[in-house]
């Protein structure tokens, strides 16, 4: 079966990014360069994988295999959580604070696990919404996204400093969950394949749109490094929603043709492994900020060798 080898290169990259994102790259050297990268440039390697993921869910819907897609991801997400357990899971007693917390990272994920989480319910939410038209479902992307990136601002710079609404706008999984975030980017890329956007829109235009769309997102993280104590995180910009749409459209456009899966395997296991990896670096190792990145990368790229030939027998796992 041919697959466009080029979306599985773009997903690899994306996961490189994630593992920098997560290692905090370039902080030994520069506080601007980290922040203009993990809080810049590397926040659009999640929403292209939305993306990429949304595209690939329309044949899914099409063919009616949304259950058997779901029940998939589902088991992959069950595993995942399963394998960092120890990181997460605890007995708790019978205070409510406790039950809470275990019911919010069962719910929306550990970790990076937020992601499989968040395709679910993105998934979800277009098996109910797909048949409205499209117009309908882009009013509807706009509105979430907006939602989440006001939500983040208004806790961000905390606008309602002192209360209730301003402690649970700054809690990460209220605004980063799968209405606010996933849905919208998913969303997208099942409207780039309905209407074979990819095949409307010039290469031309999309290497420009997608330029612009760099600079805008770099000029906003900047603005947030000046305006901000640079030293919090940040997931959703608002330029993210003109920059990831075309540079999967991009990367589309140019189409290389394959069968062989291991690139969009090894971007996967790179994703699922790293966090482990970093933990046991950083628990073991001095290594400033870069290097950790790098040692991280190399090692997880050996690692998945191992998962990848490990998932011929284990098909769940990835």
């Amino acid at each position: 079966m041919n697959r466009n080898i080029a979306l599985d290169i773009l997903k690899l990259a994306m996961s490189l990014m994630v593992v920098g994102l997560h290692a905090g790259f370039l902080g030994e050297f520069t506080s601007l360069g980290q922040h203009l990268t993990v809080n810049g440039l590397f926040r659009i390697a999640v929403p292209i994988f939305f993306i990429v993921n949304g595209f690939y869910f329309y044949p899914v819907l099409s063919k009616n295999n949304q259950f058997s897609w779901l029940k998939r991801v589902f088991i992959l997400y069950v595993f995942w959580m399963a394998s960092y357990s120890y990181y997460w899971f605890f007995m708790p007693d019978f205070s409510f604070s406790e039950i809470f917390d275990l019911s919010i990272t069962i719910i929306f994920g550990y970790h990076h696990l937020w992601y499989l989480s968040g395709i679910i319910g993105a998934a979800i939410i277009l098996i109910i919404l797909h048949r409205l038209p499209s117009f309908i479902l882009v009013i509807s992307i706009v509105l979430t996204f907006l939602g989440g990136v006001l939500i983040q601002y208004l806790g961000y710079y905390h606008i309602f400093e002192g209360g209730f609404i301003d402690e649970l706008f700054n809690y990460s999984w209220f605004y980063r969950n799968m209405l606010f975030f996933s849905y919208p980017f998913f969303c997208i890329g099942y409207l780039i394949n309905k209407h074979s956007l990819h095949n409307v829109v010039s290469f031309k235009s999309a290497s420009i749109l997608s330029v612009l769309g760099l600079f805008v997102l770099l000029s906003e993280s900047y603005a947030n490094y000046y305006l901000s104590g640079r030293d919090r995180g940040f997931d959703i910009f608002l330029s993210l929603l003109l920059v990831c749409p075309f540079i999967v459209i991009l990367f589309l456009k140019s189409n290389i043709s394959g069968s062989n899966k291991n690139i969009s395997l090894y971007s996967s296991a790179i994703y699922f492994i790293h966090p482990f990896l970093l933990i046991v670096l950083r628990k073991h190792t001095g290594l400033g900020e870069t290097s950790l990145t790098l040692v991280t990368i190399s090692t997880s790229v050996l690692i998945s060798y191992f998962i990848i030939k490990a998932k011929k027998h284990l098909k769940f796992i990835l």
